[in-house]
């Protein structure tokens, strides 16, 4: 993912998350880490379509 030099920090949270949501004690908090999961896994799925768009793959 050349275009996004982020995006491995971005899959790395996205892990990160999805491992506090599992783990949560309350429902609220795993809500929480579950936004926070799919907003950063939002993130490395727009990245690679974006370099995929970009390597004539689209």
């Amino acid at each position: 993912m050349p275009h996004d030099r982020h995006a491995a920090y971005h899959a790395e949270r996205a892990r990160g998350e999805a491992i506090r949501a599992i783990s949560a004690k309350s429902a609220d908090a795993a809500a929480i880490h579950q936004e926070l999961c799919l907003r950063y896994s939002g993130r490395v799925i727009a990245a690679l379509i974006l370099g995929a768009v970009g390597k004539g793959m689209d």
